[in-house]
């Protein structure tokens, strides 16, 4: 490493190219960011914790459904249940649902064999 005297004493180059290095804050970020990537996490999982509730634009691509229309099919036909995968957050003068979705409840009961699906 070579220190430069001319804008900033502690500004670190490369003794080859002359160039300045990635400050480690961003080496860091963009590890992370390939490791998530290699391990299958989803982009901004940090910023939500442990979110466990969706809604149904999110929710279907989390399930990898092909579009939120088959996750509402889902609720109508009864595969998801409303207070169990599904909960209904619309207000109370609203006539539409406004639907969001626990994403493992829902991975477990569409995991489950068609029979005890539909056994009550």
């Amino acid at each position: 490493m070579v220190y430069s005297d001319n804008n900033e004493k502690n500004q670190k180059y490369d003794a080859i190219s002359g160039e300045r290095l990635i400050p480690e804050s961003e080496l860091k970020d963009a590890v992370r960011e390939v490791l998530a990537e290699m391990l299958g996490f989803q982009q901004g999982a940090q910023t939500q914790g442990n979110r466990q509730w969706y809604d149904t634009d999110p929710a279907y691509q989390l399930l990898d459904l092909d579009n939120a229309e088959q996750l509402r099919d889902a609720v109508r036909s009864g595969l998801l249940r409303v207070g169990h995968e599904v909960r209904d957050r619309r207000k109370p003068s609203a006539r539409l649902p406004r639907y969001q979705f626990h994403i493992d409840k829902c991975l477990q009961r569409l995991a489950e064999k068609p029979e005890k699906r539909w056994k009550k």
